[in-house]
């Protein structure tokens, strides 16, 4: 079947239910998820918001269990998620507590999630713990928590946070801090019950336990001296006592940093800790082995996926009324690149995408000893996500252009044929199509963003697959996402040129297989070099213990984990593209809607607050 004979009304059908089952799926995925988050009934989990003493609003999830209550009161913790993550990141853990009676109180740290924005490290009202410290007070002030039977627990930068309570608050009974290491100012009672998980492959192994093998080195280093009273200590071995509050444990597992927060050992590990340290009720305990929370990972991504997917039909459905049919359009002329010019232009792309890390250690250059670009631009991970995608892009426009004027000197391609231009004789627009397009674009993304919004008010789940990748917008956050949205939309408009005119491959025999080849191609095409890329930093690390580039404080370490998310997110968008390309013959439906889309994951997960070098 040809594309256009998509827009016959004998198909109208077709498409309407493929959307319905989309958002079926969405539905039941979410729902699903939601329900796993509270063991089925077992465990009560609600929104809360409360004010840090610094007068900055904090909000988290509250799981408790259903039986907790002033008769039947039960431990708590806190737990806070990493750097760029937020509240969602720190599911598997929660939940697993949560079932096995524990009020767990899961934060969106200070600058993260839908918290508010932190003050100036300079400010004297700077909370270093982003919240953390009255996380607590408000975790014990709860009228069904043991008020003296509370713990703490945070991964990476969270893990630090949780790290420097403990140390300053005897009140705390249990700590657990995974992808970070105790340092000189721990001893062997203070603090209280440490539980340390640490994984072999840590891209910042070095900069937090001074080691280059880990699993060599680590229980001899004198900070393990300091906290373990003990001859020749042993991973996976507890010592001290909890009754007086010097137990102490270092478990390895076989992970890299971002794996820590969704390793099954690692998370068993924690619960038993937990269940040791603080005495939740026997009733309530479930073997640590026995674990949920991949359910629920899993949910959301099939939620996500689907949410994504109905745009095609969607789409497809608002194309074919009378307000946007005149947008509609077949991919124009014959043009396909042969499969020598694809490996050579593609290759080229493939450079420009390896310019990730210098172009990002150029930019901090820039932050450091030029301008302080995060007055402005205050989503420093974003900054040099965009920066790269940018500028890479231009490049590649101006290569692009370079091989247009050969091309259509030597065969008289036009711009029109590559979905380019309105105009057929030179480069031009029509103001009235090209305003039916942002129109449509903007519907679409409403649709794509309202629905994750309502369904996440309703189960307090969002779309992601262990990353965060797309949640609620706050006000501030929506402001990001009108600064961020024009950089990605010159972008993906540049991005297109280079696809969908140079790269552009024959069409299939039908629209389908068209839509797939396209796709996979497509997606491959911008994929494969950061994967490559990414092997480079990771082969070493395995090998040898030590990534190639890890930058001053390990900012690029930091920028190459977020290259999986990158390449989750061209996964994501890449399709959408490739699909309103064929419904409409030209690029800037897709351009617009992936820009959105893009900044909406970005500015609605990343982080607000300063890179910690």
């Amino acid at each position: 079947m040809h594309t256009q004979q998509l827009f016959d009304s004998t198909q109208r059908s077709k498409a309407a239910l493929a959307f319905i089952i989309c958002l079926v799926i969405q539905i039941a995925a979410m729902a699903l998820g939601s329900q796993v988050q509270k063991d089925f009934g077992k465990v009560e989990v609600t929104n809360v918001v409360y004010e840090n003493y610094n007068g900055i609003p904090v909000r988290a999830k509250l799981l408790r269990p259903v039986e907790a209550d002033t008769g039947n009161p039960m431990p708590g913790v806190v737990y806070i998620h990493g750097y760029q993550n937020n509240r969602e990141t720190s599911d598997a853990y929660s939940l697993e507590l949560a079932r096995r009676g524990v009020v767990v109180l899961n934060i969106d740290a200070i600058g993260r999630g839908n918290s508010g924005i932190p003050n100036d490290v300079d400010d004297p009202d700077f909370d270093e713990t982003y919240g953390g410290r009255t996380s607590l007070e408000y975790l014990r002030s709860l009228p069904y928590v043991k008020a003296e039977s509370v713990g703490l627990l945070g991964h990476s930068l969270g893990a630090e946070m949780v790290y420097k309570i403990a140390l300053q608050d005897p009140s705390v009974n249990a700590l657990v801090i995974s992808g970070f290491a105790y340092n000189e100012d721990a001893s062997a009672s203070n603090p209280k019950n440490m539980l340390m998980i640490f994984g072999k492959w840590d891209e910042y192994r070095d900069r937090m336990t001074g080691t280059r093998d880990f699993e060599a080195e680590w229980m001899g280093t004198p900070q393990t001296q300091a906290v373990i009273s003990a001859e020749n200590p042993q991973f996976g071995v507890t010592y001290g006592d909890f009754e007086a509050g010097t137990a102490r444990r270092v478990y390895m597992p076989r992970s890299i940093h971002i794996q820590e927060s969704h390793h099954e050992g690692a998370i068993a590990e924690a619960v038993t800790w937990i269940r040791d340290a603080l005495k939740p009720a026997q009733a309530y305990w479930i073997d640590a082995d026995s674990q949920i929370w991949q359910i629920k990972e899993a949910a959301t991504l099939v939620a996500m996926l689907a949410g994504f997917a109905s745009l095609l039909p969607l789409g497809l459905l608002l194309l074919r009324t009378r307000l946007f049919r005149p947008i509609q359009g077949p991919v124009a002329g014959e043009y396909a690149c042969t499969n020598k010019e694809y490996f050579k232009y593609a290759g080229i792309n493939g450079l420009l995408m390896w310019l990730y890390l210098p172009l990002i250690f150029a930019l901090f250059g820039l932050h450091v000893y030029v301008v302080q670009i995060d007055k402005l631009f205050p989503m420093m991970l974003v900054n040099g996500t965009v920066w790269w995608f940018l500028l890479i892009n231009v490049i590649g426009f101006f290569i692009f252009r370079g091989w247009y004027k050969r091309r259509s000197s030597e065969t008289g391609l036009s711009l029109t044929e590559l979905g380019i231009s309105y105009k057929k004789e030179r480069f031009g627009l029509d103001w009235r199509l090209l305003g039916l397009t942002v129109l449509l674009a903007v519907l679409l993304f409403l649709y794509a963003y309202a629905s994750e919004h309502i369904l996440e008010q309703i189960f307090i789940v969002d779309y992601r697959f262990i990353f965060p990748f797309a949640s609620d917008l706050t006000a501030y956050r929506a402001l990001m996402f009108l600064l961020y949205f024009p950089f990605l939309l010159v972008g993906f408009i540049f991005l297109s040129t280079f696809i969908h005119g140079i790269l552009r491959r024959p069409q299939k025999d039908s629209w389908w297989k068209t839509l797939l080849n396209w796709s996979l191609i497509n997606t491959l095409t911008l994929t494969v070099p950061l994967i490559l890329f990414m092997l480079i930093q990771y082969i070493p690390l395995f090998l040898t213990g030590a990534i190639p580039f890890v930058g001053p404080g390990g900012f690029l370490a930091n920028y190459t984990m977020s290259l999986i998310h990158i390449i989750g997110v061209l996964i994501l968008v890449i399709p959408l593209s490739t699909w309103f390309y064929q419904l409409t013959g030209k690029i800037y439906l897709g351009a617009i809607l992936n820009a959105a889309l893009v900044a909406w994951m970005f500015t609605s997960s990343q982080v607000i607050a300063a890179i910690p070098i």
